[in-house]
């Protein structure tokens, strides 16, 4: 048993589901049959008797408006509609309507063996005529064989209905399985690296926090207990302090990451004027372009218009923009550009810098949480890690193809609105 549960869990959640669902369909096939075949006999037996019955009050209720006429006719329909043999009678036993068919039955009935009898429902009433002061006798007789024989038709064709519904089920199972499962597989596969993502990260978090929280303990045990170079109380505390601002940095970015997943699915989409956006970012970063003697390279086409929510996408570009600057090395180039494709009529967003390059082996972990190209990993020179990782959630979110590339001498990223 424990073989079987372990195969079972071992199993992919389609076979799974295709094993349940014919299962089922088999199961559901069988019901059917044995309900048909145990039921069906019994049920019909009592509706057809229950339906003779009130056919039979009904004439023996209204008879006392009917002449002989009338009543001959209303046994016909009722013979001819329930199938079933009938003799009308006088007091005297003459036969009026009908053939004395259970007199032939009687007759016969000890030379035919058991097994081959007719098995039969009879019901016997007494009508008053309107036109006759005598009593007329009707006997009915309603054979049940019919159903019987039903029942025994049902029981021959088994193997053919167990082989039908085997493979129906394994059809139905099988498409089952493969169309309608199929985004149910999909959402399930993907929350599953979605979970584990969310593992990695907040294993990623602990160790990048720990870095930082570890460095403060220790300087500021140094300094309470006087110890050798931790006597300069002032040069610790000034380190001790940046080492909280690095760590309220990244404090900080893990809570607009966690902001940014929380909102995902709750965009404010709006049109945006990106030419006006992007002269408005730039300026504010001026001063950083001038510390470094860069040159700005700006060719923004104007009255450029994107969809999206305006408070993320400057959130976007104040990243790529900032860390095109911080990488830059002195006397570099920033190049920002902005147009309207006229082969797609999309508006393209590039921003490149000169002086640096970025090993194509790297290119494809740029966007990973925490990932830093500077193996130093000293946040001063390669940031926290994680700009570039939020940058690509908000275009994720907003559905837009971007690429980043290295060229000989330059980084060039590229957003397709």
């Amino acid at each position: 048993m424990k073989k079987i549960l372990k195969f079972w869990n071992s199993l992919n959640i389609k076979y799974k589901l295709f094993t349940i669902t014919s299962g089922l369909l088999i199961f559901l096939a069988f019901i059917v049959y044995l309900t048909l075949y145990f039921f069906m006999p019994a049920y019909y037996h009592q509706y057809k008797i229950e339906l003779l019955k009130n056919s039979v009050n009904s004439i023996v209720e209204d008879s006392k408006f009917y002449d002989l006429e009338e009543l001959q006719q209303r046994l016909y329909f009722l013979g001819k509609k329930q199938n079933v043999a009938m003799i009308l009678t006088d007091d005297k036993g003459f036969i009026i309507f009908g053939k004395n068919e259970q007199h032939i039955t009687n007759k016969y009935a000890g030379d035919i063996p058991m097994s081959n009898q007719i098995k039969e429902y009879t019901i016997r009433a007494t009508i008053k005529l309107k036109d006759s002061p005598d009593l007329y006798h009707l006997e009915i007789a309603m054979p049940l064989q019919p159903i019987d024989e039903a029942n025994t038709v049902l029981r021959n064709i088994l193997p053919f209905i167990i082989i039908s519904a085997f493979f129906i089920a394994l059809l139905g199972a099988y498409i089952y399985s493969k169309t309608i499962t199929k985004p149910l597989i999909e959402i399930i596969n993907k929350e599953r690296e979605e979970e584990q993502k969310r593992k990695e990260f907040i294993a990623t978090i602990s160790h990048e926090l720990k870095t930082p929280i570890t460095i403060i303990s220790g300087q500021l045990e140094g300094m309470i207990y006087n110890v050798g170079k931790y006597k300069d109380r002032e040069t610790y505390l000034q380190k001790s302090y940046e080492s909280t601002q690095e760590l309220k940095v990244l404090v900080d970015e893990m809570m607009e990451i966690s902001k940014n997943e929380l909102q995902e699915k709750d965009l404010k989409i709006e049109v945006i004027n990106l030419s006006e956006m992007l002269g408005q970012l730039v300026n504010r970063q001026s001063y950083l372009i001038e510390n470094k003697n860069l040159n700005l390279v700006y060719k923004v086409e104007d009255k450029l218009f994107i969809k999206a929510d305006k408070e993320k996408i400057i959130k976007v570009l104040n990243n790529l923009i900032n860390n095109a600057i911080k990488y830059s090395p002195q006397n570099e180039k920033i190049i920002v550009k902005a147009f309207k494709s006229k082969a797609s009529k999309t508006v393209v967003l590039e921003i490149e810098n000169t002086g640096v390059t970025i090993e194509q082996k790297y290119l494809s972990e740029v966007f990973n949480p925490f990932y830093r190209v500077e193996k130093s990993r000293n946040r001063k020179t390669g940031g926290s890690g994680l700009g570039l990782y939020i940058v690509s959630k908000i275009l994720k979110s907003h559905n837009l193809y971007y690429k980043m590339e290295s060229k000989k001498n330059s980084v060039l990223f590229t957003i397709y609105f």
